[in-house]
């Protein structure tokens, strides 16, 4: 069971009525999100992709996101996700050098998609109308049976490039669910607990956090971008046990008006990664959340095979 599409099969089989996913008001249990999943492979299916073939995403934290990334560990497909602040050029990079097949968009990229020089030459999907993505998450089909194994590739996430153009990671299953299973243990996370989706789907981080949801039978709180007061109301609504964050966004949630400790009740475990924390963040943090456990992640390794 090294494959990620067998290993969130599991996960809905252990809690089926488990809540999986959040956005809002909207919430999804494990059985219902992997109804959703299923007919989005099947939907994959139908536009042609088939097992090792690349898809290229640039969406905000949408729960329709996080739902196409596990259909494509299910159909063996090789999700690329990027930045949805991409340029045209730098999306035109991405789709050529991973070799894609289709382009996922939302309306926060819809002006790089319209500036691509590569996209009308792809089957394009926009988040919405008749043949778009929320459209396929909505339709029907039997139960999706994985068709990657541990071995073959899962993700490719681009490097931020400086002086050279970004270059394409490739991360296989086996890998991507061993980093998952040792985030959980590093971090301590019991069943059923549930984290702030708030760092980005084409990040490690974003990955992560979704990754070690599934395998603890918890649950993904989407929040689409980053905004401090839908963070907090996201937190209350929806219980957050845990919150794994770049250090400036701790920051702008304890130095924001509206942050008050009670808030954050539910909150009993911090990591950070992405960049080193100060003494004092620390210690605000320490005083604000009174974390059963705070986790620094940075500077760790990753593994890329």
């Amino acid at each position: 069971m090294l494959d990620l599409g067998t290993s969130f099969i599991a996960s809905v089989e252990r809690d089926p009525g488990a809540m999986a996913i959040a956005e809002g008001d909207r919430t999804i249990t494990y059985s219902n999100w992997y109804g959703r999943i299923s007919a989005l492979v099947d939907a994959l299916g139908q536009i042609g992709l088939r097992k090792g073939d690349t898809l290229v995403t640039a969406m905000q934290n949408r729960w329709e996101n996080a739902s196409l990334h596990w259909a494509c560990q299910i159909a063996g497909i090789v999700i690329t996700p990027v930045n949805w602040r991409v340029t045209a050029d730098e999306l035109d990079h991405a789709l050529h050098d991973s070799a894609a097949r289709v382009l996922v968009h939302d309306d926060a990229a819809s002006e790089a998609v319209a500036g691509s020089a590569l996209a009308p030459n792809l089957n394009v999907l926009p988040l919405g109308g008749d043949h778009g993505l929320a459209a396929m998450l909505a339709g029907r089909a039997t139960d999706a049976v994985p068709q990657a194994g541990a071995d073959d590739l899962s993700v490719m996430l681009y490097t931020s490039g400086t002086t050279s153009k970004p270059k394409g990671v490739p991360r296989r299953h086996r890998a991507e669910r061993a980093a998952a299973i040792a985030h959980v243990a590093q971090n301590m996370y019991g069943h059923g607990e549930r984290t702030l989706g708030v760092m980005p789907l084409y990040h490690t981080m974003g990955i992560r956090s979704l990754l070690s949801a599934s395998v603890i039978g918890g649950s993904f709180v989407c929040l689409p971008r980053f905004d401090v007061p839908q963070a907090l109301d996201a937190i209350e609504q929806h219980a957050v046990n845990n919150l794994y964050l770049v250090p400036t966004l701790y920051h702008d949630i304890v130095h924001h008006a509206d942050f008050t400790p009670d808030r954050v009740a539910s909150v009993r475990k911090l990591g950070f990664a992405g960049a080193s924390m100060t003494d004092g963040l620390v210690q605000k943090l320490a005083e604000a959340f009174q974390p059963e456990l705070f986790v620094n992640h940075y500077g760790s390794s990753e593994i890329y095979t």
